[in-house]
């Protein structure tokens, strides 16, 4: 199941440990940050393992298995917490979302930058018009 976080104020420690979370990183509206696996909520700071990704056919990129090597991920607040994955499945699908977004993000750019050079083309070309009436 995967679970978006509107509030995290509303989280209980006891009901995300063992969990997969992703946090929401602030340089881009839909980008999350790598999978962290919560190991033990104190008050409102997470303590978390990483688990390390193997290549997976069927996703076409690195995934989670829920059987990669873990090792200590460090802490983050439970504010930070935008998304709660319980499956390997499930954060590899958010993640999959991501990188859908991001490749959409690129084409939205590079069809504006065509129209600004379009854009450009056209102006010059009235600029020399003007110039030889």
């Amino acid at each position: 199941m995967i679970r978006m976080i509107q509030d995290p104020a509303e989280l209980a420690g006891e009901d995300i440990t063992g969990k997969y979370i992703l946090r929401k990183l602030n340089y881009h509206w839909f980008a999350y940050g790598k999978a962290a696996i919560v190991t033990e909520c104190k008050g409102t700071i997470l303590h978390l393992d990483r688990e390390e990704t193997v290549y997976s056919e069927r996703w076409g990129r690195r995934a989670y298995t829920g059987t990669g090597k873990r090792y200590p991920g460090g802490i983050c607040p439970i504010s930070a917490v935008a998304c709660i994955c319980d499956t390997p499945d499930d954060v590899n699908a958010v993640i999959q979302l991501d990188v859908d977004a991001q490749e959409e993000f690129y084409q939205l750019i590079a069809k504006a930058e065509a129209r600004v050079q379009a854009l450009a083309s056209a102006s010059e070309n009235t600029v020399y018009l003007a110039a030889a009436e």
